[in-house]
């Protein structure tokens, strides 16, 4: 592992992630998956485990890279968050003069999804 291998941030979302503002049609209402789609999974495994097999050559820099790891997730993880939030504001709030009650009951279920969702962290 050498320095700049170190503080490298997760990789950009990857085909059906959202990335042009519309995170309801990637993110079901009661999507109760993972955050992360499995390409970003899949490289924060192998960063991690990294991290761990080269302990005994730099424990420091594997320490370090954990740490810029967690930082990273950390960051992504409010992204998404702050994407899901953002459309299910959208859902009810743009259009609140037009959103009838079945559309307003879906919207409540799926921020009680994402709540549960949290919690469950």
């Amino acid at each position: 592992m050498t320095p700049t291998d170190r503080r490298t941030p997760l990789p950009e979302p990857g085909p059906g992630t959202p990335t042009d503002g519309n995170t309801a049609a990637a993110h079901p209402p009661h999507g109760d998956g993972p955050l992360l789609s499995p390409p970003e999974r899949e490289q924060i495994d192998a960063r991690l485990q990294e991290a761990m097999n080269g302990f005994i050559d730099a424990p420091r820099g594997s320490v370090e890279e954990a740490d810029s790891l967690v930082d990273a997730l950390a960051t992504r993880v409010g992204e998404l968050l702050d994407e899901r939030r953002q459309a299910l504001r959208r859902a009810w709030h743009d259009d609140a003069a037009r959103a009838g009650t079945e559309e307003l009951r879906m919207t409540l279920l799926a921020y009680r999804d994402l709540t549960a969702r949290l919690l469950a962290l």
